[in-house]
């Protein structure tokens, strides 16, 4: 992994990071899925104006199946069951949940293309567990979350993990922004229908749309560019290894935004964490001849 991949990865971290803060402000003014609708027809003015402005070519008659297929594991399915869930979770309870996607990501990866699952992958990943579970300072008599809501977000994880090695094996050849612009039209698709039975009762304030506009921009267009990017030039697993990354962010948007504070399990699952990634991302070192 070069620099500049890194820095993709924690580009992209930051932006789903924050996209738990921002989805928990605006899901109780819009509804999961007009959020979600809002959301992905914001991201899809913004990425069709920067596939404009660089010529890129969707050929969405040509690609149309593969742009829904897409779409609706790695975009509609996700982003509804993660609001749905945040009607009842925190921002920091769900982005922590979220991150067991790469878990997810490596034996889905192991199972349906062959990529090997090595002890020093396992061992991150074990790191990686026990940082979030650090994290967000899960105890056996605590505080009970609604388990309808931690099953939508297993479910979330699911689809994701699924959604990044489909797209190692089946859409690879497309050009990382005509997917990004794909999945998020064919997302609006979707949802277009759905949204009109589940409209707000009232309109939603001007917090709930700047937080709604955020995600669109932040965590959907600019996410899902860096993304597809990352999946072609890294791989599946490793890039859904950024769900290590992605809870540090939430925490800190949870601490800017929601007024919540670190604790001292939060640091100690930070560094768990952060020792995991190193080990999962972290290339195998090369024999000597």
């Amino acid at each position: 992994m070069t620099w500049a991949d890194f820095a993709r990865l924690s580009a992209l971290a930051c932006c789903w990071g924050f996209a738990f803060v921002f989805i928990r402000v605006a899901v109780s003014e819009f509804g999961a899925v007009a959020l979600v609708e809002v959301r992905t027809l914001i991201a899809c003015v913004l990425l069709l104006w920067v596939a404009q402005v660089r010529g890129i070519a969707l050929d969405w008659r040509g690609r149309w199946k593969s742009y829904l297929a897409i779409a609706s594991i790695n975009s509609a399915l996700p982003f509804t069951l993660i609001a749905f869930a945040q009607t009842a979770l925190t921002a920091s309870f769900t982005v922590i949940a979220v991150a067991v996607t790469p878990l997810l990501s490596a034996l889905v990866a192991a199972l349906w293309i062959g990529e090997s699952l090595s002890a020093r992958k396992l061992a991150g990943l074990a790191l990686g567990i026990a940082g979030v579970a650090l994290l967000i300072g899960w105890a056996p008599g605590g505080d009970a979350t609604p388990l309808w809501a931690e099953l939508l977000l297993l479910a979330a994880s699911l689809s994701y993990a699924v959604a990044g090695v489909a797209t190692k094996r089946y859409f690879q050849h497309l050009p990382p922004h005509a997917l990004a612009t794909g999945s998020q039209l064919g997302t609006a698709l979707w949802l277009l229908v759905p949204a009109f039975f589940y409209l707000p009762a009232q309109v939603p304030g001007a917090l709930a749309w700047s937080a709604a506009a955020a995600a669109g921009v932040f965590s959907s267009a600019i996410a899902f560019m860096l993304y597809f990017r990352l999946i072609a030039d890294i791989g599946p697993v490793k890039t859904l290894s950024v769900n290590y990354l992605t809870p540090l962010a939430g925490v800190t948007g949870g601490v800017l935004l929601l007024g919540e504070t670190v604790t001292a399990n939060m640091a100690a699952g930070a560094l768990l964490i952060m020792a995991g990634v190193a080990l999962v991302l972290r290339a195998p070192q090369r024999r000597a001849p």
